[in-house]
């Protein structure tokens, strides 16, 4: 090859590595291009240093140009360096400090080479030979050279980790730009073993451009810039769902280890490259949304290891910035365990319900007619004397109090049943209120505490009979309750649209503000003793609110320390008989 032709190639090349630059210095907010953009600019100064020390004649001129392109590839390395760092991650290892410590270094050997002439610390020898430079180097300069290729040899490792953790569609071709950018490092390593092949080996490592330029076309072809940083492939394996992506012929394109395992676990040893109704050929419902492109979830179940699992696929449409309809990708998440514990919930819940029942018939009806007992020796109590007659009323005071806590209970377990159905109808509001007063009566009578029935005649609601009646007796009970002896409590109606309000309101004890706001909550449920030391289990005031809400109605209390209280809630009115009168 004559002259001329050698340096047009040259020249070419340096023009290819100028389009190389501007190419990604596009791209230069993307990770770690900012250090390539340094390495290609050293590269540049480097093709154009050894061009112009081929086009000098004098030693002088030769080593002025040879200086040149020996401090840009000086440089070169902790540009180099920095690039991997930061493109594998791993940049935390170096602050800013240590980044301008290590630019500092290299540039001082840069500077003791300049002044070598002096120092005599790189060449032991300098000389023209055929119009060439060749030179020797001192031990000095030989042990910094294989420290440089000692720190680039472990950045390719680096790379070729990177590259080989990557998604397979871009493992080869990354293993490609690898090989190809090496040839620079390996060129380099045999000029410094044999320095009189420089001659020829020193323009050879000019032509590099060329494969720069083919390193650039992969890069165009299968996107890396755009792509990088490729680590989060390393996640994407890391995960335990499998994840499956295909393209908008059917073709799978992606996968992430999880996928690839399971698939090997039902028989698909290799699932790339397969077409999607082949792979999902037992779940069709599953490939009709990934060939239609359409969001969707689905279960499946897959037989893996003679058990049943069961799955949540989850399909996504695959869109790019400027196209709709590229592909699909599906993550499948194994809900096996999750099933068998909500059966096991389901199981619990019906036997629960079921003992709730048994509890209902088997508890509240002996005690209900031990009441009704007890009743019948609290009306004849003057037949007894004195000892036997305070046992009777103190056995009748806990049979209410285990009655009214049984029912409030069981009242309560039915209202947090979802299929709990309340059956309303239209009532007369004042004969529910009787009804409910007169089994609380006894209570009532024993603390001297009248009950004012204030319902106006004929104001109806319309409500469940049973839910109604527990607000009221509730109501009633925890009046009697907070009342003192000889006290008085009074039961009101007021319409307000087709609403009815009902009060009920006593003389009694009365609560502070703090307790009237947490009167209502489920941290707070507990019961303070009554006037004359009454227990309670605190439930009786939930059950109410909850039957009130379920009845589409409101409850809310007013109350003053020392003064009574007032409860008060709604029901929905029915239509009201005009012809009775108060």
């Amino acid at each position: 090859m004559t002259t001329t032709i050698q340096h047009i190639f040259m020249i070419a090349s340096v023009i290819m590595m100028c389009i190389i630059f501007f190419f990604v210095y596009g791209f230069r907010k993307e990770r770690g291009i900012n250090y390539l953009i340094g390495v290609i600019g050293c590269r540049i100064i480097y093709a154009s240093g050894v061009i112009c020390e081929g086009n000098s004649y004098s030693l002088m001129g030769k080593l002025f140009f040879r200086n040149i392109h020996q401090t840009a590839l000086n440089l070169m390395v902790p540009f180099f360096v920095l690039f991997v760092l930061e493109l594998v991650a791993y940049d935390k290892l170096l602050r800013a400090r240590g980044k301008i410590v290590m630019f500092v270094l290299f540039a001082t050997w840069s500077m003791l080479m300049w002044l070598d002439a002096d120092l005599h610390i790189i060449y032991r020898k300098i000389e023209l030979f055929n119009g060439h430079l060749l030179t020797t180097k001192t031990i000095y300069s030989i042990t910094y050279a294989m420290i440089c290729y000692s720190i680039l040899a472990v950045c390719f490792y680096f790379l070729f980790q990177y590259i080989r953790n990557t998604r397979k569609d871009l493992r080869s071709p990354g293993m490609w730009v690898l090989f190809l950018i090496s040839f620079t490092f390996i060129i380099e390593i045999v000029k410094l073993f044999k320095s009189e092949w420089s001659s020829w080996l020193l323009p050879l490592s000019v032509y590099c451009g060329f494969l720069g330029m083919l390193v650039l076309i992969i890069i165009l072809r299968y996107k890396f810039f755009s792509l990088t940083p490729f680590a989060r492939n390393i996640v994407l394996d890391t995960l335990q769902e499998s994840i499956l992506i295909a393209n908008v012929s059917g073709k799978i394109i992606d996968n992430n280890k999880q996928a690839s395992h399971w698939f090997a676990e039902l028989g698909y040893a290799t699932i790339s490259g397969r077409n999607i109704s082949e792979l999902l050929s037992s779940w069709p419902d599953w490939a009709t949304l990934c060939q239609s492109m359409q969001q969707g979830n689905i279960e499946i179940d897959a037989w893996l290891g003679g058990e049943r699992r069961i799955y949540s696929v989850n399909v996504y449409p695959l869109h790019t910035l400027r196209r709709q309809g590229e592909g699909s990708i599906s993550l499948i998440f194994d809900i096996t365990e999750k099933q068998r514990n909500l059966e096991q919930i389901a199981q619990l819940n019906l036997l629960k319900d079921q003992l709730f029942t048994i509890v209902s018939h088997d508890i509240r009806g002996p005690l209900a007619l031990q009441f009704q007992l007890v009743e019948l020796l609290e009306d004849d109590r003057d037949s007894f004397g004195t000892e036997h007659r305070e046992i009777v009323e103190m056995l009748g005071d806990q049979i209410r109090n285990t009655l009214g806590m049984t029912a409030n209970l069981l009242e309560w377990f039915r209202s947090q049943r979802e299929d709990m159905a309340l059956r309303p109808q239209s009532l007369e509001l004042s004969e529910v209120v009787e009804e409910c007063y007169h089994v609380l009566h006894i209570r009532s009578g024993a603390k001297q505490i009248m009950v004012h029935n204030n319902i106006t005649l004929g104001t109806r609601v319309y409500a469940d009979r049973e839910a109604l009646g527990l607000i009221i007796r509730n109501l009633l009970s925890n009046a009697i309750k907070f009342t003192g002896l000889g006290g008085s409590i009074h039961i009101q109606d007021e319409i307000s649209g087709n609403m009815v309000i009902i009060s009920v309101r006593d003389n009694g004890m009365g609560m502070k503000e703090e307790q009237t706001r947490q009167l209502f909550s489920y941290k707070q449920i507990h019961s303070i003793p009554g006037t004359m030391g009454e227990k309670g289990a605190g439930l009786g005031l939930l059950v109410s609110r909850q039957f009130v809400q379920r009845s589409g109605g409101n409850m809310w209390v007013e109350s003053q320390l020392g003064q009574g209280s007032t409860v008060y809630f709604t029901m929905r009115g029915a239509q009201r008989d005009e012809s009775s009168h108060s």
